[in-house]
């Protein structure tokens, strides 16, 4: 049975391969951003409940949940309430998010941000880094085992963090056996 995510990724793939921009050109390009800051540190470092509070305006399952909200706006009061890192959608068509969002919300704080989307090309792990976020979601049932090595390899080369997204142990020995060191 075909899911709303399936759908999700066929876009973001169809996208991806239609997609001129040139691998080596962008990864120079992150290559000479500053450094990031830290979003698996930050998590490490932080003393009980560490809490990474998300930006999100609206879901496909659920539809509006917060379509007019202030990135920057929110992200202070998170921080306020106290959490670590924020996670901040980037997926225009279907969760209403951008990079727009991404980049208000790191520069109204100091916590690391992660940029929450669907990545399945190496020019998406360069599009975080480039945006500013410090850390890239790798969904690794989305992926496959060359995809999720490729990816994960480039974040860690270009100063990113890489969240790998699992679901069950198989998908767990999968994120370990490439070095995932967040999951």
């Amino acid at each position: 049975m075909r899911t709303y995510l399936d759908a999700i990724l066929e876009y973001h793939r169809h996208r991806a391969a239609a997609d001129p921009r040139s691998v080596s050109e962008l990864v120079a390009a992150a290559l000479e951003m500053g450094p990031t800051r830290g979003f698996r540190q930050a998590i490490m470092d932080t003393q009980g409940l560490a809490v990474v509070a998300e930006i999100k305006r609206r879901s496909p399952s659920k539809g509006p949940l917060f379509i007019d909200l202030d990135p920057a706006e929110l992200a202070q009061k998170y921080v306020d309430g106290g959490a670590t890192c924020l996670s901040v959608l980037t997926d225009e068509p279907h969760f209403g998010g951008s990079a727009v969002d991404l980049q208000a919300a790191r520069q109204a704080v100091d916590v690391p941000v992660i940029r929450k989307d669907f990545t399945v090309s190496l020019l998406d792990i360069c599009d975080a880094r480039l945006m500013g976020a410090d850390c890239v979601l790798l969904i690794e049932a989305a992926l496959d085992n060359a995809e999720l090595a490729d990816f994960h390899a480039l974040a860690l080369e270009l100063g990113l963090d890489a969240l790998v997204e699992t679901h069950d142990e198989a998908e767990v020995a999968r994120a370990l056996e490439v070095g995932a060191n967040l999951i």
